[in-house]
């Protein structure tokens, strides 16, 4: 996943460095994944069924299935939510 959204890629998700007719998707985020700003990690825990990653207390959290993003952070914000809940 990280590699479609640095480096442009085809419908299949395969990646290039060069975006031309085929390669004509992204890149998305041109220098790479952002760190979160708690603990200041860009790992991505990736999950496929629908269900997100357990919280490991770093970087991201990603479902294939649902689309959904999410800090991995059990830490909460100033409302006292943890950042992962939102």
């Amino acid at each position: 996943m990280q590699e479609q959204l640095k480096f442009p890629s085809n419908a299949a998700g395969q990646t290039c460095s060069i975006a031309d007719g085929t390669f004509r998707y992204g890149p998305y985020l041109r220098q790479g994944i952002p760190t979160e700003p708690i603990n200041n990690d860009a790992t991505v825990a990736i999950s496929t069924t629908g269900t997100m990653p357990a919280v490991t207390g770093k970087g991201w959290a990603y479902d294939t299935k649902t689309g959904k993003f999410i800090m991995n952070s059990d830490a909460v914000d100033p409302s006292n939510k943890a950042y992962s809940a939102h």
